[in-house]
Order: structure tokens, then C-alpha cells, then sequence
């Protein structure tokens, strides 16, 4: 695959960065975490992102952790204390679909 009128194909961390974001929800997920400053609960999450389930939060978050696009920190608390936080690489995407999304509400919002 190419981008523009570029014929160098997809750098593999370009690819895989594409694939991890075509996987449902995961945007929804990035926003929900920028929209909170970067930092958010399970719970917190899950409110903001209306009908994903638990195991699909989950999964996703483990897979953007695995990525490299947020953080988990576990706090020692009753009960457990767990917070998702954007790493610089999740912040910079979460910045460009935030600045997309406001090219949809502009553009194609009725």
C-alpha cells in the first residue's frame, strides 16, 4: 500500500500503528482517554465509550498497552486501584483523531 501520491510503501510500524487503530472501538477508546486528559479508570472508560462490552474494553486496552499507545498502572488499594494512561505515542494519535474528528463535525454534520 502507498499513501498520497508517494510510492514508498507502508513502513511496517506505519502498518501495524494503521492495524492496531482499524480494530473496533480502539479509536473510540484513544478519544474517551483524551477527552480525560490522558488519564482514566476501566469504569471511566467504559461510561465515555457507550456499549462496548467488558471483555472487549479489556482486550482492547491490553492490545493498545501491548502497542504502546497507553500505560497501565496498578495501584495498591482495596480494592485495586487500575488507571489507563496515554503514552506520548497514544497522545500524538489521539491529538490527529481529535483533529479529524473536528474535520467530521465540520464537514459532515448536517
Amino acid at each position: 500500500m502507498t499513501v498520497g501520491n508517494s510510492s514508498t510503501p507502508l513502513t511496517r510500524a506505519e502498518s501495524d500503528l494503521l492495524q492496531t487503530l482499524s480494530a473496533r472501538w480502539t479509536m473510540h477508546i484513544l478519544l474517551a482517554l483524551h477527552a480525560t486528559d490522558g488519564l482514566g479508570r476501566f469504569g471511566e472508560i467504559q461510561e465515555v465509550v457507550s456499549g462496548i462490552s467488558n471483555r472487549v474494553l479489556s482486550g482492547r486496552l491490553a492490545d493498545m498497552e501491548d502497542r504502546g499507545l497507553v500505560s497501565r498502572n496498578v495501584t495498591a488499594t482495596r480494592p485495586v486501584t487500575i488507571t489507563y494512561r496515554l503514552t506520548d505515542l497514544g497522545q500524538h494519535v489521539a491529538t490527529a483523531l481529535t483533529r479529524l474528528r473536528e474535520v467530521a463535525a465540520t464537514q459532515f454534520d448536517g
